[in-house]
């Protein structure tokens, strides 16, 4: 069901340089640069670490604000790996407020938010929405490297140096996620 898309990461010119430079000077049109260079990266993957697609364009937009807030504070390598971060660490806190949310939405004999689509809707959206459900009962570790390999297509040498862990440590989180995705597909009636 899941087919490794094969995207990689943003290529910008020269993103950990120059233009990074140029904004910190204050260029508007070297931030457009990078925002526009790695918008689709940033939205990607909000979406595949779990967060609906209604909170997506929000949670990128507050990611690239935070993005520049913190420029600063970004010294060499790439840009997408540092703004990697800052998206996962957005993600993680609205998919927080979401889990509160919804057991105070539980204690006080409400549902979580009705998102039953209208009639008609096509089966893929609806196969998806199963497949993230079954991706939000991951941990944020191993949802990360289950999202990064298995449905953006990266090596274990980019999803490390994307979230700054050991390759070893991907492999492992990736082997045990793949494990507990298909025990949780399974129990969800979803075929992974």
């Amino acid at each position: 069901m899941l087919t490794a898309l094969a995207s990689q990461l943003p290529e910008v010119p020269d993103e950990g340089g120059q233009l990074v430079g140029r904004c910190r000077a204050g260029d508007e049109g070297a931030w457009r640069l990078l925002y526009d260079g790695h918008f689709d990266f940033a939205w990607r993957t909000a979406r595949r670490l779990g967060l609906p697609e209604a909170d997506a364009d929000d949670a990128v937009q507050e990611a690239f604000q935070v993005a520049w807030a913190r420029l600063h504070t970004f010294r060499e390598g790439r840009f997408s790996t540092w703004l990697y971060r800052i998206v996962a660490n957005v993600v993680s806190s609205r998919l927080r407020k979401h889990r509160v949310r919804d057991v105070f939405d539980g204690l006080f004999g409400r549902g979580p938010a009705d998102a039953t689509s209208v009639e008609g809707q096509l089966e893929a959206r609806e196969a998806l929405g199963r497949v993230e459900r079954v991706l939000r009962r991951l941990s944020r570790e191993k949802r990360e490297a289950f999202a990064l390999h298995e449905i953006e297509g990266l090596t274990h040498e980019q999803i490390a140096e994307l979230t700054g862990a050991r390759v070893e440590t991907v492999r492992t989180r990736l082997f045990y996620a793949r494990k507990e995705f298909a025990m949780h597909a399974h129990a969800m009636g979803v075929e992974p």
